[in-house]
């Protein structure tokens, strides 16, 4: 169990093994910070974000797959634009440039249409998990002091999150 952060360290101790062992298998294999920290909530985490945050950086490294597509389009761009420039320069034959450019502008609006499907799901389950999450806070609050309710109220949460994710 990786761990720097004292709180963190007390967060997951608090936790009996079978939740610890999920959280830290979800923290592995999740690239969202706040589907993590929302799950961290649900499972009893009250401090801050950016802290949690620090610490999944530090030790669950995660590759930015949008950025990664991002990066990838302006390169495929720029490939189209220098083989165009080819064409004019008399450097490359058009009928030789027309089915590279062809195959490229395929590619791009591949990335294009995979770029805007992420940023689209990553929205919609952000505004889905932000609801959730001030509804949870919203309930206990007022159940505040109602132990049975709030005990009730936990594993409501807990099975509203497994279906949240299982909706992936």
């Amino acid at each position: 169990m990786k761990v720097d952060f004292p709180e963190i360290q007390s967060f997951l101790t608090a936790l009996d093994n079978d939740r610890r062992e999920a959280f830290l298998a979800y923290v592995e294999n999740t690239y969202s910070i706040y589907e993590i920290w929302l799950y961290a909530r649900v499972i009893g985490y009250d401090l801050g974000f950016n802290l949690l945050e620090k610490w999944v950086t530090k030790n669950y490294p995660k590759l930015n797959r949008r950025e990664i597509l991002l990066a990838e389009t302006v390169k495929l761009e720029a490939d189209v634009d220098f083989l165009r420039q080819q064409v004019q320069a008399d450097l490359v034959k058009p009928d030789a440039a027309a089915t590279r450019i062809a195959h490229l502008s395929k590619e791009l609006r591949g990335h294009i249409v995979e770029t805007e499907k992420m940023t689209k799901s990553t929205d919609r389950r952000g505004l889905i998990l932000a609801g959730a999450d001030k509804v949870m806070r919203e309930l206990r609050s007022i159940f505040k002091g109602n132990e049975d309710v709030i005990n009730a109220l936990d594993l409501a949460y807990e099975s509203v999150w497994a279906a949240l994710i299982e909706e992936r």
